[in-house]
């Protein structure tokens, strides 16, 4: 079976759409060509599929026609529009057809490899020229070989510096010609390379984790040390290694050193072009930083009522005022309240502005040099985090707590100005912030309480339990129409409810399950009336259900809240075996319905028990 090449040349695509056709083209291949692909080569100028075992025919087609039954009347003109006679029709399961040779799989490359071109999607396509296709950047080349026979295009291209156009004598030997050339066409290879070259100078690190980018910027990676001025290490270290990374995707290696990935090149060239790029933009951030510490915090924070926050929901020193307020009923004291009024103050500096990744850190560093406390400076440092789902969390106290404040202002701000999240849509992060604000109060131990959350928000902030949590989706809806009063809380009754063996969430869940079922049927908001209580089974009902005391759940003593709840299910079930709910009388009847709502509405206190299955 032969080997096919399909190589898509282009100029230097960004990293983001190698990353895409990456993801693509294996099932583009396997959709349409039959074959999965494999190798996938993708780089910053070129996207390659090696494709083995491709078979050289395509598979016979039974192209099925007409009922055997309507030969005489349909017979003859199938045949016809299929060019063949009568007569070779064959019949399979009561059909008259015919059997249709495969084609070479030359005749069909070169629609086949057409449309795996054109069947790449990118997030960032553009146009160059009237032919129809978007790509991320214009192609320039195409070649297409079945083993040493070419397709499609005629040469491929070696390193963009160092070698022009190479010759492919087969699909086999592609691999091999390219790196002749100057170009590891494999992102896995260059991956190793690159780590391979920053392991032997040692001492690397990637915050940002620009390697994955990288991987995707050079063709033929060559790994270099270099160095900038000593006098840039005046600068924060946030902002030299931001200068480094989110502007040049170097990678810091402590002090005044740092690595970088070349495309080949004169060593000694590159490295110096390289420091000089860097000590550049280090420059600039000096003299922000130099102008923003002149100012001092307190004076960039006056500034924060020109700055919006965003539209409809007014300025920073707004927010500022809400957050201190919100520190305050979470509980926070002198620091945190300090922390939210300065937490803000970066946003006015010129520093932020050119790295706005380091908000937070810059404010810290500021408050720092002003002379402020390090619990304040913290605060301010940590209000970002956690960032993720996986993220750290804030180390100090006040840092929690501005954390907390700082994401139930925007979430509220943003649901009472109609943003919430669409789809996949979610402009101003109001998911993250969620599951940052949940977190907080389950692995940060930080209570907040869901009254200080508006309806909308807080079912929009619980439901990232389902996702967050370990626990069946099903344990978190249960644990969220609980009576717990504070956040943490509902993970935690979740998680506990979730471990309920059977035998002990069973009575409860019957319980809970049955009362609501019958008194589903009234609409009464009246209390039960004592004297119209007749049956010995109801009135032990009643007076069960005035000693039971659910308070617990509120305490987090779930175990014992069970327990007490787990009482009332032999009394319930000789209320149903003795009592006749649905009595003639509707006064009686409705009282009846009414005692049974109370004891789903106590039980409902350890949560929504029929969200759980059994």
């Amino acid at each position: 079976m032969p080997t096919l090449l399909l190589e898509i040349g282009c100029e230097e695509l960004p990293a983001s759409a190698c990353r895409e056709a990456e993801t693509q083209l294996p099932e583009l291949c396997r959709t349409l060509l039959g074959v999965a692909p494999a190798h996938v080569l993708v780089g910053p100028r070129r996207l390659a599929v090696l494709v083995e075992g491709l078979p050289e025919r395509s598979p016979d087609e039974w192209v099925k026609g007409p009922p055997e039954a309507l030969r005489d009347r349909a017979a003859d003109g199938f045949a016809r529009r299929h060019g063949v006679s009568v007569e070779s029709l064959e019949v399979r399961a009561g059909f008259l057809g015919i059997e249709v040779p495969g084609r070479d799989v030359r005749e069909l490359l070169p629609t086949q490899l057409d449309a795996v071109v054109r069947g790449l999607a990118f997030g960032k396509p553009m146009r160059w020229d009237d032919s129809g296709l978007r790509f991320p950047r214009p192609i320039r080349w195409l070649l297409a070989k079945l083993d040493a026979e070419t397709l499609l295009g005629e040469t491929s291209y070696g390193h963009r510096f160092t070698h022009q156009q190479v010759e492919v004598a087969s699909a086999s030997a592609y691999l091999e010609v390219l790196r002749a050339a100057g170009v590891e066409p494999d992102a896995a290879e260059r991956r190793r390379l690159i780590v391979a070259g920053l392991d032997a100078i040692g001492g690397w690190s990637d915050p940002a984790g620009v390697l994955e980018e990288v991987i995707h910027l050079a063709e033929s990676p060559l790994v270099l040390e270099a160095s900038f001025d000593e006098r840039y290490l005046q600068l924060p270290e946030p902002v030299a290694v931001a200068a480094m990374q989110a502007h040049q995707r170097y990678f810091p290696l402590g002090g005044n050193r740092f690595a970088f990935v070349a495309n080949g090149g004169n060593a000694e060239v590159v490295r110096s072009g390289n420091e000089a790029v860097l000590e550049n933009r280090l420059e600039d951030a000096a003299f922000t930083f130099e102008r923003d510490v002149a100012q001092g915090i307190d004076r960039l924070a006056e500034r924060l009522g020109s700055i919006t926050f965003f539209a409809g929901a007014g300025s920073f020193a707004d927010k500022t005022e809400r957050l201190r307020q919100l520190v305050e009923r979470l509980g926070g004291g002198e620091a945190s309240l300090e922390a939210a009024r300065l937490a803000k103050a970066d946003q006015a500096s010129e520093l932020v502005r050119e790295f706005p990744d380091l908000e937070g850190q810059i404010g810290a560093e500021y408050a720092r040099l002003a002379g402020y406390p390090e619990a304040v400076c913290s605060a301010v440092e940590e209000q970002f985090l956690p960032d993720s789902a996986s993220g750290p969390l804030p180390q100090t106290d006040p840092g929690k707590v501005l954390a907390a404040a700082d994401r139930i202002d925007t979430l509220t701000v943003a649901f009472e100005l109609g943003h919430r999240p669409t789809g996949s849509r979610d402009p101003f992060g109001l998911r993250r912030a969620a599951i940052g604000l949940c977190r907080l109060a389950d692995e940060g131990d930080l209570r907040i309480e869901r009254s200080d959350l508006a309806p909308e928000v807080r079912d929009f902030v619980e439901e990232r339990y389902g996702s967050l949590l370990d626990v069946p989706v099903e344990a978190v809806r249960a644990a969220r129409r609980s009576a717990v009063s504070d956040l943490g809380a509902v993970a935690a009754l979740a998680r506990f409810l979730a471990e309920l063996p059977d035998e002990r969430l069973g009575p409860v869940h019957e319980v809970y399950t049955r009362a609501g079922r019958i008194s589903a049927k009234t609409d009464s908001a009246s209390e039960v009336d004592p004297a119209l209580l007749h049956e010995p089974a109801e009135l032990a009902l009643a007076e069960a259900l005035q000693r039971l005391d659910l308070d617990q759940v509120a305490e987090r003593r779930f175990d014992e809240a069970l327990a007490s709840a787990a009482e009332l299910a032999p009394v319930v079930e000789k209320f149903f075996a003795d009592v006749l709910v649905m009595a003639e009388d509707s006064s009686i009847r409705a009282n009846r319905l009414r005692l049974l709502r109370d004891v789903h509405e106590a039980v409902g206190k350890l949560g929504d028990l029929a969200q759980i299955p059994r």
